[in-house]
Order: C-alpha cells, then structure tokens, then sequence
C-alpha cells in the first residue's frame, strides 16, 4: 500500500495579514493546529512534514509532542517554492500532499478525495467551480466577460508522485506559487480536479479570520454548569456580592472576600468545560488568595478558558434573608458582565428570601447558586 505525506507549508511572512498568523490562537489552538490536526487524525497519512520560517521553528518542534505523525521541521526558503521543495525532499512517502497552513478548515472528505484521485493519476487538485460572474478589467474599467464554464477555484492540499516534484524542481528555472502549474509546464502532467469545499478558504486578510471563527464557532458543542456556593454570615463582617459591597454590619466568613455569588458562577463555569472546582483552583489554605476579589479569580478562570468558550447566558439566584439587594443588582450584573465580556443581558440575578426559616431565614447563612449555557470547542 502506499505512503502518503503531508506537508504543511506555514513559513510565510503573511504580509497581506498584517503579521504571523501561523501561530495566532483560535480557539485556544494555534491556526497551524487545525489543519495538523486534520492529517494527524487521516489513517492513510503516515507521516506530517511542517514547514516553517526560521523564527517559529521553536514553537513548531514543542508541537512534535502533541503531533505524533509530525516527524519534521523544515525551514522554508525566501519563496513559496523553495519551502515546498524542502518538505518534499524531507518526506518519506511515495506520494506527497502539499497543503497551505492557512487553509486552517482543511476536512477529512477532501484529503479523501485527493488520495483517491492519485490512484488513477499522478497530479491532482481540490478545487471548486466558480459561482459568480467573472470579467477582465484593465485599469479597473470592465474589457471582457470571462465564460465561467470549466473554470475552478484551486486549493490545497494537492496531491503528487513525489518523484515528479523532484524533478520539477532540478529543472525550475523559476518560482512557482502553485505546484499543479509547474508539473504542467515542465512536465506536461494535466492535474486531476476533485471536489473541494467553499470551507475551505484561505486566511489571507483579517476579516478571513473573523469568517474562519464564525464557521468554528458553528462546531462548537453546547455545555451547561451548574454551580452552588455558600457562606456562613457573622456580625460585624463586609458582604460583597458581584463585586458589590452590600452590607458592612454582617459578612460572609471566607478566605477570600467570600463573595458568594462570583463563587458559584466559577463553580459553573468549571463545570461546563469540565474542569476541577473552585477549590482545587484557589484552596483557602493558599495564603495568597486571603482576602481577595472573587472577581479577579473569575477573570484568572476565564484567561485560561476563554479562548474556547463563547458565554450565552447565566442565571444566578441569591438566597439572603437581609438586607435586601434588589437595587444593587444592576451593578452586580455590570461588574460580572465586564469582567467575562458579555453584554449585561446575558448576566441574570434574582434575589430570594428563606421566610425567616431555616440557616438563611435567620440571618445564619448565604446561599447562590448559578447555571450557565455556552458554547465549547473541544
């Protein structure tokens, strides 16, 4: 059977970007990642060669670990050309799949449909058939219509003998920025086109990335978390609820500024992407966190997980005998809001009293508890 390698062009400067976006974070993977994560998860890709610019190198080989197909690190050259013939020279297998980074929404179905398409030719090409109406302009006033039968959109990965390639490079006299047009022109090898998909775009503009996480963001899984907290109260204590002081005459007894509220809110964050409680994060037996706002461990929560995660909404409830908050809710649901970056609407608390009965009803005790609804990439 046949070998297949995969290689991963990412060592261009991205100009038209505005910077690097190869090691950009979305999501809380690097865009690189997700079309690594593709051929990673193929059972017939055997091996992935990344090729980088000298400076990322780094980052590239702390990828080997998570990677276990990616068996090298290529430095590419000053032009597009010159990086692919690195990786290919670098790959093991009888077939080679060239593929741009910045296609970072690269599917399983077209690296299928490369491979099949190799065994019947030597050259073949994903691409998608042009939709809209073409014309030829010169100095931008209209010449010609172009007729769109026939014509393709081309991406990658593209797929080739690597034999072929090798020998397209000893005789290149020039750079190429696309491998099907050198094997034509040098070797007269008409590639073979197969389905490719309108998904699979490439990030070449910052608004090709704002595009890249609204289709992400259509994968991503709903999660919901439940979070309860509650503190014992004593005379003489400040209560803060949602970073709002309530009452300096009774207070919950706690390490930190025991703002019960925040509390559960983290709980049900922690729950929703399944992570360990607030407890395990910030123990009361950590001298550090002695006294301090709840809504900056929120924000600490959320540095870590944010990239991953689009809040929907929560809803809170606050079981409080006195005093009564109905008026300071605004300013708890501003705080929290700004803090985790949603529109305060998406923030909900609701008050409630135990009847004079019970822990709450006397005035002994504190109860939240908090539900949260977001959207998770796995």
């Amino acid at each position: 059977m046949p070998e297949f390698s995969a290689i991963v062009v990412a060592a261009g400067q991205g100009k038209r970007f505005g910077g690097d976006k190869v090691f950009l974070e979305v999501f809380g993977k690097y865009v690189v990642e997700y079309s690594l994560e593709t051929f990673e998860r193929h059972p017939l890709i055997s091996e992935i060669v990344l090729v980088l610019s000298r400076q990322d190198i780094g980052k590239g080989e702390k990828l080997k670990t998570k990677y276990r197909k990616l068996s090298a690190i290529v430095e590419g050259g000053a032009e597009r050309s010159e990086s692919v013939r690195n990786g290919v020279r670098e790959a093991k297998g009888e077939y080679v799949l060239i593929h741009d980074s910045a296609r970072a929404n690269v599917s399983k179905e077209i690296v299928d449909n490369v491979i099949a398409g190799l065994k019947e030719f030597d050259a073949v090409v994903p691409g998608i058939p042009l939709r809209d109406t073409a014309g030829y302009f010169e100095s931008e006033l209209f010449s010609t219509k172009v007729e769109r039968d026939n014509l393709y959109l081309i991406q990658t990965p593209q797929g080739f003998r690597k034999e072929l390639l090798l020998k397209c490079f000893e005789r290149a006299q020039k750079t190429y920025t696309d491998e099907s047009t050198m094997v034509f022109d040098l070797l007269g090898i008409r590639a073979k086109v197969v389905k490719g998909s309108f998904e699979n775009f490439k990030i070449t503009y910052p608004e090709d990335l704002i595009f890249f996480k609204k289709i992400l963001g259509g994968k991503m899984e709903l999660r919901v978390g439940l979070g309860y907290d509650s503190h014992r109260l004593e005379q003489g204590k400040t209560l803060i609820l949602g970073g709002v002081v309530v009452s300096e005459e009774i207070g919950a007894v706690a390490h930190s500024d025991g703002d019960c509220l925040v509390h559960s809110i983290i709980d049900a964050f922690l729950g929703a992407v399944g992570d360990r409680d607030i407890g395990y994060h910030f123990p009361d037996s950590d001298p550090k966190f002695a006294g301090v706002s709840s809504l900056k461990l929120l924000g600490e929560i959320l540095e870590k997980w944010g990239n991953r995660v689009e809040i929907i909404n929560i809803d809170s409830y606050v079981k409080l005998e006195k005093p009564k908050i109905q008026d300071l809710i605004p300013k708890m649901r501003e705080n929290i809001s700004r803090v985790l970056g949603i529109a305060p609407e998406r923030m909900n608390i609701k008050a409630k009293t135990g009847e004079k009965i019970g822990p709450v009803g006397e005035s002994r005790l504190i109860e939240c508890e908090s539900i949260i609804l977001l959207k998770f990439k796995s």
